[in-house]
């Protein structure tokens, strides 16, 4: 008896079915639509269109692609706050995802985030549903420019895939800092030194 082997389904991909902004930017209010697979936005130049970019790359944590201060990304003439909302579509089904700061927040540097209506503990809750990467035409200087810079792209290529990397990533970063501190004090702490290098060690492996 022969027969073909029945083919495995191909996982569903996550895609954004609905983006929508209100005072972002140069946009008072949008909301569109989005189909599954690739999507081109066209217009004149200042039209918004790496605007809209930059709203979906806001739905991970982080400055987003410009890294730009949250006081230069409230609508100008606006009272001070935007929002960004989503609606996903993927294999566990539709999720609503929102992000933004209240009008005269900005300066307090945190952005809140809402998962389904709640509030979520921190920005890093949205990789759960949603993980965004993006090299665009300002980054060219990526493989030319400092080190630093390609770490901190392979960082998050790395945190698109394991969300635990980018709390591994800030402590590295505050142990590294503390250890330069350290040098720059002339400090002869042995054992700190230990301390703060086996954290180093551990954080950057």
């Amino acid at each position: 008896m022969t027969g073909v082997a029945k083919q495995p389904e191909r996982d569903q991909q996550t895609h954004i079915s609905k983006l929508s902004v209100t005072n972002f930017r140069n946009y008072t209010t949008l909301s569109i639509d989005l189909d599954p697979g690739p999507v081109v936005f066209s217009g004149d130049n200042g039209a918004g269109k790496t605007n809209l970019l930059e709203a979906i790359s806001l739905l991970t944590p982080g400055r987003g692609l410009r890294r730009a201060p949250y006081a230069d990304v409230a609508r100008e003439g606006g009272d001070g706050g935007f929002a960004i909302h989503a609606r996903l579509d993927g294999p566990d089904g539709p999720v609503e995802i929102g992000t933004g700061i209240a009008g005269g927040d900005a300066a307090e540097g945190g952005r809140r985030v809402r998962i389904n209506g709640a509030a979520a503990r921190s920005a890093e809750d949205m990789l759960e549903w949603l993980r965004v990467v993006w090299l665009a035409p300002a980054m060219d200087a990526l493989f030319t420019g400092p080190a630093a810079d390609r770490r901190r792209f392979l960082d998050r290529q790395v945190l698109a895939i394991d969300p635990g990397h980018g709390q591994r990533a800030l402590d590295y970063e505050k142990a590294m800092r503390g250890r330069n501190r350290l040098l720059a004090e002339g400090s002869r702490d042995g054992a700190w030194f230990d301390a703060i290098e086996t954290q180093m060690a551990e954080t950057g492996v």
